[in-house]
């Protein structure tokens, strides 16, 4: 698949005129499958920008795919967007790629945001059966020789982590008006510089990405609109998440334990409240019997204060239906819920410090595993 990429027109008080209207003939002659305008088809929001950037793009002899960018949100110039772009989300399908447009601006603010909602729903229209493409206006991270850095999406880092958990190939982006690639990981990161604005910041002329996107590489090529073009490079396509990547969501991740035994007797107890004391605080634990539940064991409150834990038990019975709410069980009765562990259950004071010591020996270690669970 042949992609034109474009960004940062700005119809109106920067525009230069002629390079757009050349570009344009250009992209004809070049006769890409699709042309990709990530956003600032105008300065200020104004109707009046927005039709001429229409009328512009109108000239294309392909299909041409918007989202917008923070200069099309000032003023109410989202309403005029979606009147000649459509709405500011949209997805381009073919048999080989989809492409997902979201919309990173914020009424009358520069920095960018997607927001949890439009994550979510990025995620639901991913296809693990073709290469899955983002665009968007804002940069996801930083863009050397642009000056103070500024602007980069405020969720910057939970989109990072989603393009990579969900495989995306490529994500194609503007703002900065300065052409720029790198790999992030596994996904390519390609940025169009501005085709229309006089801020063309460093480049030798206007510029837009040629590129060239098969099942296992992507080839990008930078064209000027007056000084022909540059091959950038050739990359091979992987986008398996690495690793590291979910071994450092797992650490961080809650973890909720589940005691239990026949009736929630002191081993449950003492476990309960020796976990809660020595595990960190992304971790919890709950007590509880399946049939008629004791209430709390004296002794085993008494064995747990001599070194300095408390033992707060409140009576839980519980069933199978809730076992779905933890994400480990451990049972001291053969139930089958979860890993049994062979405690006995004590019977005289000396019973009760030996469990007591065998049970925090347990339970360091089944923090231990837990962590990188």
């Amino acid at each position: 698949m042949k992609i034109v990429h474009i960004s940062d027109l700005h119809f109106g008080e920067e525009l230069v005129r002629n390079k757009v209207e050349k570009a344009i003939k250009q992209i004809n002659e070049i006769e890409p499958d699709l042309v990709v305008v990530t956003g600032d088809l105008s300065c200020w929001g104004i109707h009046s920008e927005l039709r001429e950037a229409y009328e512009a793009l109108e000239k294309l002899k392909v299909d041409y795919f918007v989202v917008p960018g923070n200069h099309d949100a000032r003023n109410n110039g989202i309403e005029f967007f979606e009147l000649y772009f459509g709405e500011r989300k949209k997805i381009y399908k073919d048999s080989e790629v989809v492409i997902i447009g979201v919309d990173s601006t914020q009424p009358d603010i520069d920095d960018g945001y997607i927001g949890f909602e439009q994550r979510r729903w990025i995620g639901e229209n991913v296809r693990k059966d073709r290469l899955n493409v983002l665009a968007l206006h804002h940069h996801i991270v930083p863009i050397p020789d642009t000056g103070r850095e500024r602007n980069v999406l405020i969720d910057a880092g939970e989109v990072v982590e989603m393009l990579i958990n969900l495989g995306f190939a490529l994500v194609l982006a503007g703002h900065r008006h300065m052409p720029y690639s790198i790999r992030l990981m596994r996904t390519h990161i390609i940025h169009a510089g501005s085709l229309g604005s006089f801020k063309i910041l460093g480049m030798p002329d206007h510029n837009y990405n040629i590129i060239e996107l098969s099942e296992e590489n992507v080839s990008l090529k930078l064209k000027f609109v007056d000084y022909g073009e540059i091959d950038i490079g050739k990359y091979q396509i992987k986008t398996e998440a690495p690793e590291s990547v979910a071994i450092y969501r797992k650490i961080g991740r809650p973890k909720r334990v589940l005691f239990v035994s026949k009736n929630g007797d002191a081993r449950v107890q003492m476990a309960e409240a020796l976990f809660n004391k020595l595990s960190p605080y992304n971790m919890l634990a709950e007590g509880a019997g399946v049939y008629e539940v004791k209430d709390e064991d004296r002794i085993a409150r008494e064995m747990l204060n001599e070194i300095g834990v408390e033992m707060i038990w409140r009576k839980r019975k519980i069933d199978e239906r809730d076992l779905k709410n933890f994400d480990y069980i451990v049972e001291f009765d053969e139930l089958g819920f979860g890993e049994a562990w062979k405690v006995e259950l004590p019977r005289s004071r000396e019973d009760y410090r030996r469990v007591r010591e065998e049970i925090k020996r347990k339970v360091c270690e089944l923090i231990n595993q837990l962590i990188a669970m």
